[in-house]
């Protein structure tokens, strides 16, 4: 397998990630609304791990497009 093809796999597993983020995110949204207490807690894993997902394709679409 080449790089791009590579890459080009790395990028489907990406969208995995950022879709399971996506969940967390409705997770947060739905312990809000529900008064919880870890709202707070769940927010911050999210809003982490956001950042570093929004920098990790950052990164990637950089790697894609130098090949």
């Amino acid at each position: 397998m080449d790089i791009k093809s590579n890459l080009l796999a790395l990028e489907e597993s990406a969208q995995r990630i950022s879709d399971g983020l996506e969940a967390v995110r409705i997770m947060v949204i739905g312990l809000e609304g529900a008064g919880s207490k870890y709202t707070g807690a769940f927010h911050a894993i999210w809003h982490y791990l956001s950042d570093a997902d929004g920098e990790f394709q950052k990164q990637l679409a950089a790697c894609l497009d130098a090949v």
